[in-house]
Parts: structure tokens; sequence; C-alpha cells
């Protein structure tokens, strides 16, 4: 009798976790141009919150991202450039602070401690590692949400000065060195990761493994909104399950291969453009992660070339947005679903001219010389450049956003980076227990507005017919 009401107990609470919804935490869209002698030639972009991290807790903005497997903030004691330009964590202010080696074990007052060094695409970190207290503030409830998505205050896991927080102690990285890219170019200071635990240290630095392990999630999902601002469209994450408010259809689920490498990866079956399917995955096996990290749509090389080749076209005079460009579909075939990207998902938003190569083994070029993929970040406004371009005689082109990936097995040769195009046109659920991402059209006014385009068109049809 007093199991079976152990059992009724713990199936309650396991229910009113659930029945609350997921934990909700907006995030700021950030968007920096990438400039060259004064020219902008592409965009990054980030989407970040705010977490804290300590006792007493201190603020700082960090970026969640499945492609990474830490948690990452600056430290007090970090000198380098990038570092000074950001809000630091300062380990001595903290009273649940530990430092700590690799495995784990405290570092007395007289012993040197571990350093890591962990690459970041175009940069890297070196740091030292520590047991901390971190912390997520709840964004509330979604207005018009049908998903049941509710404020933690409703749900009384921990309150700190009246606020919900979602917190966890945790193996976190704090940076003593910070390469200039890409971290100086952005406002936000850390990095959160939501990548498998295969892509951690161990699996105590693993967000995901703490938020297993403590059943305060709920369901062990998290999902993506990212919009692009625009009209004030707010971007959010779900954690502890999905908001299907969301979304504008049911979920369709992919699995994900090789789950031990920690990477977010889906088999990628073919790659199609305005139907026609191209030879890159008929030649082997090729994969796609889905990173929240990444502003563009990584394609393997040499393959980038002639994707780029085929969705480029010519921007006339008085076009001065390529989103609205007429170019051709690209259609990315995933168990489940085809992804399928129109101009307004894959396009660089401003044309550029003809004399700049975008997709270069090397990165972006241009014929006056090579400069990075992060390029020259500098000041003056995007507008003003737009109507410079647009005085200029010389050939205009619009380009999809596309980036070369270059990587050995086990996770290349043919292996796509999914990133912004997709994340913008679809509502993404990452279910860490079942190992699968599930992927629904995103309910982004832009997409709104598309379908009911869409349903338009096909009234006007039938009443024709």
């Amino acid at each position: 009798m007093f199991a079976q009401l152990v059992a009724f107990l713990i199936l309650a609470a396991v229910a009113a976790v659930e029945e609350s919804g997921p934990y909700l935490v907006s995030l700021l869209r950030e968007s920096v141009p990438v400039r060259r002698k004064g020219k902008v030639v592409s965009y990054k972009t980030s989407y970040s919150g705010t977490i804290s991290i300590g006792s007493p807790p201190q603020l700082v903005s960090a970026v969640f991202d499945t492609g990474s497997g830490h948690v990452v903030v600056p430290a007090s004691s970090c000198t380098s450039e990038s570092c000074l330009t950001h809000r630091r964590y300062n380990a001595s202010a903290s009273t649940s602070s530990a430092v700590i080696n690799a495995d784990g074990s405290e570092v007395n007052d007289d012993e040197e401690c571990d350093q890591v060094t962990i690459g970041f695409g175009t940069g890297e970190i070196t740091g030292e590692l520590v047991k901390e207290r971190v912390c997520l503030p709840s964004s509330g409830a979604v207005p018009g949400s049908t998903s049941g998505a509710r404020s933690l205050l409703d749900r009384g896991r921990h309150r700190s000065g009246g606020s919900a927080l979602l917190c966890a102690d945790l193996h976190v990285v704090q940076a003593v060195e910070m390469s200039v890219q890409p971290f100086q170019a952005f406002k936000f200071d850390g990095i959160l990761g939501l990548g498998l635990s295969g892509l951690a240290l161990s699996e105590e630095f693993s967000f995901l493994k703490w938020a297993s392990a403590s059943g305060l999630l709920g369901t062990p999902r998290f999902a993506f909104f990212l919009a692009e601002g625009e009209g004030g469209e707010a971007s959010e994450i779900a954690l502890g399950g999905y908001n299907a408010a969301r979304a504008l259809e049911p979920l369709t689920w992919a699995h994900v291969v090789r789950p031990e490498l920690g990477y977010w990866q889906v088999e990628v079956k073919a790659v199609r453009i305005n139907g026609v399917e191209l030879d890159i995955c008929r030649a082997g096996v090729c994969r796609g992660v889905v990173d929240t990290g990444a502003s563009h749509l990584g394609v393997p090389s040499p393959w980038n070339e002639a994707l780029e080749k085929a969705l480029t076209v010519d921007a006339d005079t008085e076009l001065m947005d390529c989103r609205l460009a007429q170019a051709p579909v690209l259609e990315i075939e995933v168990q489940g679903r085809n992804l399928t990207l129109r101009a307004e998902d894959f396009m660089r938003q401003m044309p550029l001219l003809s004399d700049v190569q975008i997709s270069t083994p090397g990165g972006i070029r241009s014929d006056g010389g090579s400069f990075g993929t992060a390029g020259d970040v500098g000041g003056g406004t995007a507008r003003a450049e737009e109507q410079a371009f647009a005085r200029r005689p010389r050939q205009r082109r619009c380009r999809p956003k596309l980036m070369p990936v270059s990587l050995p097995a086990p996770l290349g040769p043919l292996l796509f980076i999914l990133g912004e195009p997709v994340l913008h046109r679809y509502y993404t659920v990452f279910d860490w227990a079942a190992e699968k991402v599930g992927f629904a059209t995103a309910a982004t006014h832009r997409n709104i507005a598309r379908q009911q385009q869409q349903q338009q068109q096909q009234q006007q049809q039938q009443q024709q017919q």
C-alpha cells in the first residue's frame, strides 16, 4: 500500500510538470554586418538570452547553441580584447563556486588547475573549469498560446527576489582567453551549449545531462522559434517540451545519426533545385547538423560552388531586398519531409556586386584581395550602403547565404550545416531522450502570410474550375 502511494505521488508530480507546459526563455536577435572597405558583404546573426551564474547571481547573456556542448562565460581574469568588451564572471565573488579539474576533482589553493581549449568555428577560447550554479529566468507565458506554456512562476521550482528561476549545478568553462572572432563582434557574453553529451568534456558539463537527471523539465525536449525580428516579432526557446502555438502544422521527426559524436545531425536523403535532384547525395551518405549557432546554410565543399551558382540570380536596379527575388526553390530531404526553402529563406538581404566572390574555399573573397569569412566589422549603416550599391553601374546579383564545409570523417565529408535559413522556416524540436529532431513550418509572420496567400490561390483555382 505504501509503495503504491509513493508511485502515485511520483506520477502526479510528473503529470503536474508536464501539464504546466514548457519553460520559455525570450531570445534577443542580434545581426552584425560583415564589411570590406566600407561595403556590407554579409551579416552574421546570433540569438541570446539572459542567464545568471553564481551566488549572488551575476547576469550574463548567452547564445543557446545546439552546436556546442558546454556553458562558457568570460572570466574576470581574462584580459583578451574580446573579454574586456563583455560582462565577465568573477568566481571569487561567488559563494557557490568551486574550481575543478577536467575530471571534476576540486583544486586546492596551492595547486594549478587544468585548462582546456575549445574551438568555435571561426574562433576559440581557452578556459579554466569551475563547478557553479547556473540559472535561467523565465520570460512568462506566450500571449495567445494554445500549448499550455506558462511562466515558471506558476510552477514553483525556484524563486529568488520574486523571479522564477530554473537552476542547475553545472561544470562551467570560464574563459581566460577569447579570440577576436567571432566573440568581439557580438554583444552576447557567453554560450550555453545544447549539444548532446558527446560534445562535452564529460557528462557533468552537459546541460542536457543535468536536465535528464533532475526531472524538472518534464518532457526531455527543447524547441527553437527563431524570427528575423521584423515588426517586433520575438524569438524564444522552450525547455521541457515545445510551444505548439509556434507551429503551423504537426511535427515530423528525423532520427539523429551518430549521436555519440554529440551533434544533432540527421540524414540528408537528397538535395533538389526546382525539383531536380543533384548528384551530391548520390555519391555517399549525406548528413545535416541542425545548428542554432550558424547564420548560414553550410554545404559540403566543393559542392557549395555549384549550389551557389544555381541559386544566384541577377538583381535589377530597383531591387533592394533579395529576399523578394525570383529564385529557384531549394529542397533538402530529411526523414519525414522535404525542407523547402525559397529566396525569402536563403537569400542574403542585400544585392552584391558581381565581382564579389562569396563561396570560395577561403571564405568571402573580392578581386581586390582575400579577407576571412568573419570580415571587418565597422561603423556606418546598411541603408547607406544599399543606396551606394544602387548608384553603381556594375551588375548586381542576389546570392544565397551559403558557406563551404570541409570536414573529414566521421562528421564529413558530405556534411551540411542546417543553420538560420532552415531554422527561420521551420520550428525545430529536439528530443534528447529519443535522440530525434522534429520539424514543422514555423508560425512566423512571414510563413503565416505565405500560407494565407497559398490558400487564397487555391480558392481562386477552385472557383475557376
